[in-house]
């Protein structure tokens, strides 16, 4: 008979039909797991804070263009205040940065949450909710690890719970001092309605606060063809959330204005005191030159000096312009060796045609304002400060050497200049030495007008600038919430709840499967070696080694005839008169299945003799409970030289005789091949129907392959949950290389987890 023809389990059974009555059995774990997951998810849920998103949408319009005024007017080119460019890559770090966010913070004045008690939480309430309002004086470190708790009395009084009873009582709008802080509270009578009576109040560190909202703040472009940013965040308040939003962009652009004004401010500041000090001078010139002609009592130039003058002219105007140029240079010096302008802007826009000048004061004047927008949440000693004053000091200092070398250049032109019009001089000698005179007063003055002329337009350029700096955002959706939390989902939660509720009984059921080594399935066995499988014996839950009998049906009674009607098919047309019963180590149950088949095939008025040769740990008699001093070992030590005064009926079962082993001998190996074992076995085979030997483990020691050459099937003993998988091994080995003849198994000790057939 084949393997398969062996085994109950036929291979083409279904294996989903194994895998579900594996677990079928311990439905009850899935049922409690899946319902307590479930009763966890809903307290989950009801002690969870819900979280709401919550958006603004807002248009960048400075995108690579200045502000809206028409690039073709060429008064504006010069202005480096209105030719500022944005990026959306910055603008969106600026929205991001942690110091934007402290001033958000700071400006709505959220030093303090507010929160109630409902059934399984702390519930936050936010703005027109609030019963009370808690204004911050001063604060002390410890306060942000210090909950308070406000129990209202009435709309007069209050109980300031902040330690061990009893509570301090306060009026509304009285000055608080405590050791972490001092404060005031002022209520709101009309939340004061529905609100409960007790407020939990919960300090907050600003800085941490920003830190965590900055994170929190997520902003993306929405379409790379558009300048539309979206701001997004959670937040457990709707109506707080957008309040935050809404903030953020409103400083956004403050700062945004604030930052493009004070250039012209500061622009316009020094161009205002450089007028001022024109204005004197120009009227001392003035002073001069209407005392200088009452004096000589001239009002016009004389016409012959026409020619010689036009030419005198041209020149003058050149040194004119350079001497602008040249004052223009000198006021900017005297302007930057000021200590009190130390962190002033320097003016951009006062032309002097040197582009690495123009270079230097524009990045002196980006590093001043980024000092300024870090000195708003720094000091001066903060190290990226101390850093930027650093930097600062090196471009003043270029920029002094850069105005050092233009007024070098400006003073060798004019002096070039100054010698052209001295080579004129001499060809208009004739001119009256009043006219040279009062063409010197009015050289003076005409440098001085030009110079006073040229401050003016700057100054209402720079006014302009200041009355068109605009906001480079605008609002496209305001603040918005959604209706429902979009954390914790629960369609989520209960279905992560549901998955657990599964897993957690799986695991329960699956992982000692995974860990063991031991034997805890068939197909353990059926995989690991090639052996038809007999049948399988149930755990037997009572004491004693008895479990046959002839009239019972038991379950573990109707296996064991099973097992021996396949024993008999299995050797159809083969002797298997003499069985040998092994296992790959000791403990497997060999002589409790050895018993007990003897007893079967009793049952069929088959003679059965049942023999110990198990000389390490003999526990056959003992098991029957059968007591016999003469054993094997006196059969072959020629003591006891007949056969009869070995065989011991077995009380109540005439059909059975057993045999022990006598004593022990001390070499079992060398023993078992003392050719009257194979005597002993040749007469029991003529007087008995069957032998059935009980013997010593094979995948322990050497003695039962001694009798290889005396049998005629041999029953391999496989306990379920104690035989190591690896020791599974021998009995390959046995069959592989043939060293006992038709070997089977009989798997022993099966219990509910072990097989689904098993009831």
């Amino acid at each position: 008979m084949t393997e398969g023809e062996v085994s109950y389990v036929s291979s083409g059974e279904s294996s989903f039909r194994r895998f579900l009555y594996k677990y079928r059995r311990f439905w009850y774990l899935f049922v409690i797991s899946i319902a307590g997951s479930l009763v966890l998810a809903v307290l989950y849920l009801k002690s969870a804070t819900p979280q709401y998103n919550v958006s603004i949408s807002l248009l960048i319009k400075d995108i690579e263009k200045g502000p809206d005024i028409r690039p073709g007017n060429p008064i504006f080119k010069e202005l480096d205040i209105l030719n500022s460019t944005t990026s959306i890559e910055d603008e969106i770090e600026a929205l991001r940065s942690v110091t934007l966010m402290h001033r958000v913070l700071t400006e709505l004045g959220l030093q303090t949450s507010y929160y109630v008690a409902d059934s399984f939480k702390k519930r936050e309430i936010f703005g027109a909710d609030l019963p009370i309002r808690l204004f911050v004086k001063t604060l002390s470190e410890s306060a942000y690890t210090k909950p308070i708790a406000i129990v209202i009395k009435n709309t007069q009084e209050f109980q300031l719970q902040d330690g061990p009873p009893p509570a301090n009582t306060y009026r509304f709008g009285q000055l608080i001092q405590r050791p972490y802080g001092t404060f005031t509270v002022q209520a709101n009578p009309e939340a004061m309605r529905w609100q409960p009576k007790k407020i939990f109040i919960f300090f907050n560190n600003l800085e941490d606060m920003a830190d965590s909202y900055s994170k929190a703040t997520a902003i993306i472009q929405l379409n790379k063809k558009a300048n539309v940013l979206s701001v997004y965040m959670q937040s457990a308040v709707p109506e707080k959330g957008k309040v935050i939003l809404n903030k953020l962009i409103e400083v956004y652009n403050k700062e945004n204005k604030e930052d493009r004004n004070i250039l012209a401010l500061n622009t316009i500041k020094f161009i205002e005191e450089r007028l001022k000090d024109l204005t004197a001078e120009l009227s001392d010139i003035e002073k001069a030159t209407e005392e200088f002609k009452r004096r000589n009592q001239v009002t016009d130039v004389r016409s012959e000096a026409n020619g010689y003058l036009e030419e005198s002219r041209i020149y003058n105007n050149q040194l004119s312009a350079n001497k602008i140029q040249l004052d223009i240079a000198e006021s900017l010096e005297r302007y930057l060796v000021r200590q009190k302008q130390k962190y002033e802007l320097v003016p951009s826009n006062l032309t002097i045609n040197d582009p690495t000048l123009q270079d230097f004061i524009g990045k002196f004047n980006d590093l001043l304002l980024q000092r300024e927008r870090m000195l708003r949440t720094s000091e001066t000693t903060n190290p990226l400060v101390v850093h930027i004053d650093e930097q600062l000091a090196s471009f003043r200092q270029s920029i002094l050497e850069n105005l050092k070398t233009v007024k070098r250049g400006l003073f060798i032109t004019q002096g070039d200049l100054t010698a052209k019009i001295n080579n004129l001089q001499e060809h208009i000698t004739q001119v009256p030495d009043i006219e040279r005179q009062l063409n010197a007063i009015n050289r003076q003055e005409g440098v001085k007008r030009n110079l006073y002329s040229f401050l003016l337009q700057k100054r209402e350029e720079s006014s302009l600038s200041l009355a068109a700096t605009l906001s480079n955002t605008r609002v496209i959706d305001p603040a918005t919430a959604s209706k429902t939390p979009v954390s914790p989902k629960k369609p989520v939660i209960f279905a992560l709840a549901f998955i657990l509720g599964l897993i957690l009984p799986l695991a329960f059921i699956t992982v000692p499967d995974l860990l063991s080594n031991k034997v805890r399935q068939r197909s353990d066995v059926s995989t690991a070696v090639a052996v038809p499988i007999l049948g399988e014996v149930t755990h037997y839950r009572k004491k004693g080694i008895f479990v046959i009998s002839q009239e019972t049906r038991k379950p573990i009674i109707e296996q064991l005839r099973l097992i021996r009607s396949n024993l008999h098919f299995s050797t159809a047309n083969q002797p298997h008169q003499v069985i040998l019963v092994t296992s790959s180590v000791a403990k497997e149950g060999k002589t409790f299945f050895s018993i007990n088949l003897a007893l079967s095939l009793c049952f069929l008025n088959k003679k059965v003799a049942l023999l110990d040769l198990n000389f390490r740990n003999p526990r056959l008699l003992t098991g029957l409970r059968v007591e016999h001093e003469v054993g094997i070992t006196d059969y072959l030590n020629g003591s006891t030289p007949s056969l009869n005064s070995l065989l011991t009926p077995f009380p109540g079962t005439p059909n059975l005789s057993v045999i022990g082993t006598g004593p022990l001998p001390a070499n079992a190996p060398e023993f078992l091949l003392n050719a009257g074992i194979g005597t002993l076995i040749g007469e029991l085979r003529k007087r008995f129907d069957y032998v059935i030997i009980d013997s010593a483990p094979v995948g322990e020691v050497a003695d039962t392959f001694a009798l290889a050459d005396h049998i005629d099937t041999t029953i391999f003993v496989v306990r379920y949950n104690y035989t190591p998988i690896e020791r599974l091994e021998s009995i390959r080995e046995a069959h592989l290389e043939n060293k006992l003849k038709r070997p089977l198994i009989v798997l022993n000790d099966a219990r509910k987890e072990n097989s689904y057939r098993v009831k």
